[in-house]
């Protein structure tokens, strides 16, 4: 039993030294690797991370400005709607103005027509007045003439002297 012992122990032994010298040697060299690894993943990661920080700020960037964008797109439709809907109203309050202006210009044409057309029966009956009384005028002056030569040439009876 002794010298099972001492095997046992012998084999322990030997199995720790070679675990330590040749498992543990070749576990810290590839903790080694994985330490210098690390360090570069570490360092790639910090790029990594640096990049994405400086897409996320640009990205942030552009989105206030697109949020702004869109706010100010939002509110110049806004205005934009506000304007064409009071223009729709200037633009039919003229209509009804023209369409007033329209009739009253065709009442006034209208009644300047009458008149018109009262001026010229006047205008008529005026002439018709004129032209009578001027052939009334011819009339009596022809009288008068014949009275007046009546009266200037001496009757066949009477001596010139």
């Amino acid at each position: 039993m002794q010298k099972f012992i001492n095997i046992l122990v012998m084999v322990l032994v030997v199995f720790s030294v070679y675990y330590g010298v040749f498992v543990d040697y070749r576990h810290s060299r590839i903790m080694k690797q994985l330490a210098v690894s690390d360090t570069e993943l570490q360092s790639h990661k910090t790029l990594i991370d640096e990049e994405y920080r400086r897409l996320s700020l640009k990205f942030d960037g552009r989105g206030k400005h697109m949020q702004r964008m869109s706010e100010d797109i939002a509110n110049l439709q806004a205005r934009l709607q506000t304007v064409t809907d009071s223009l729709g109203n200037r633009i039919e309050d003229l209509n009804f103005l023209m369409t007033q202006i329209e009739e009253n210009l065709r009442a006034e044409i209208r009644s300047v027509e009458g008149d018109v057309r009262g001026l010229d029966d006047d205008l008529s009956t005026y002439k018709r007045n004129t032209n009578r009384s001027i052939l009334d005028l011819q009339e009596r002056l022809n009288v008068f003439e014949s009275d007046l030569k009546a009266l200037t040439e001496p009757e066949e009876g009477e001596e010139k002297n």
